[in-house]
């Protein structure tokens, strides 16, 4: 009888433990796992960006020269979150093997006038300069791989960070503006 009981009693007890450490092992297991590795770059004016920084959700689009304007619309439609303290847009340019070292100065050039009028538009729609989305052109590969982009890609690629650095979700070959604020409502 005694074995009867002490069985029901565990029983009973795992039934209300289990649903607590289902919630509890994840956060657990994100604890225990490696640190998340800081992934930077350099904007066109050589300011170091924080890809995947801290106390934000960060959308990193990648984009090449070919994908200007598909870039340019999932932009565009990121515009209502900009203003958002919790948010953060970043756009790395694949350009390896694309612009020779004397050519470089003239890509952040016109890099940095299409940050600027950016900017403006952005600032007649009430969003303060200071949530600008850095562009990142990268000549080397070094934060393309870091993100795990190791090729040239024919489609817009995303890669979202939560608020510690960690990386929650990443698309591949995003063809429509609205699959990406899809992404972007679910976590914000």
């Amino acid at each position: 009888m005694a074995r009867i009981s002490f069985l029901t009693t565990l029983l009973r007890s795992c039934t209300v433990m289990l649903p607590i450490l289902m919630t509890w092992l994840p956060n657990v297991a994100r604890a225990s796992s490696a640190p998340q590795v800081a992934i930077s770059g350099q904007d066109a004016d050589g300011r170091s960006v924080a890809v995947n920084g801290k106390g934000h959700y960060t959308v990193v689009m990648y984009t090449n020269p070919d994908l200007e304007d598909t870039s340019r619309k999932m932009t565009l439609a990121l515009d209502p979150y900009r203003s958002r303290s919790d948010f953060t847009f970043v756009r790395v340019v694949d350009l390896r093997g694309d612009v020779p070292p004397s050519m470089r100065g003239m890509v952040r050039t016109d890099i940095r006038k299409e940050v600027a009028k950016e900017t403006a538009r952005l600032k007649k729609a009430g969003v303060s300069s200071s949530n600008e989305a850095p562009i990142i052109p990268d000549f080397s590969g070094s934060t393309l791989d870091a993100l795990g982009w190791d090729s040239v890609y024919d489609q817009v690629h995303l890669v979202v960070y939560d608020t510690h650095g960690h990386e929650i979700k990443r698309l591949e070959s995003v063809t429509d503006a609205k699959q990406m604020t899809k992404v972007v409502d679910s976590i914000l």
